[in-house]
């Protein structure tokens, strides 16, 4: 009876249920939740962060983490935050710009989550050509005595 009643279900409601993660697969929009101020916030420790990438500026870096950040690479890796700035800043490696689309934010009290797409553009030592990885990302920041600052970052590779 179960099986009936489910596979009814799935009848009526498949093609919807269906439609709902072909969006999301190509890029849909994700609803964004919060005020408009509180957006504006985040895009500027957002647009900080960025900045500090490519300027090399551990104090820069050290401002848009929080402490207990947790930082997910698509090679598997976990890090801490002393751990994601020794990654970041590279004597032999040169991150020239961060860019960043499909960005939606949605914020509840002093949590935010973002969606976005980061393109890190990177030259290494020696080479000519820049390299660009593009990889979207959920992202949660929380806002604390010392403003809006990261706490956890999950990085994923593009979908094929």
């Amino acid at each position: 009876m179960k099986s009936v009643v489910l596979s009814a279900l799935l009848a009526i409601a498949g093609p919807s249920i269906l439609a709902q993660p072909a969006q999301a697969a190509e890029g849909g929009p994700v609803k964004e939740h919060g005020t408009p101020q509180v957006r504006e916030q985040v895009v500027q420790a957002i647009d900080a962060w960025r900045a500090a990438v490519v300027a090399k500026d551990r104090a820069g870096l050290e401002r848009a983490y929080h402490d207990d950040l947790t930082y997910g690479h698509t090679d598997g890796a976990v890090l801490t935050k002393a751990e994601q700035i020794a990654r970041t800043i590279v004597p032999d490696r040169d991150f020239t710009a961060v860019d960043v689309s499909n960005l939606a934010v949605r914020s509840y009290g002093n949590v935010a989550y973002v969606t976005a797409t980061y393109a890190f553009h990177l030259l290494s030592k020696g080479e000519t050509v820049e390299r660009i990885s593009t990889l979207p990302g959920l992202d949660v920041w929380t806002k604390g005595p010392k403003g809006w600052q990261l706490i956890a970052r999950q990085l994923t590779r593009t979908a094929k």
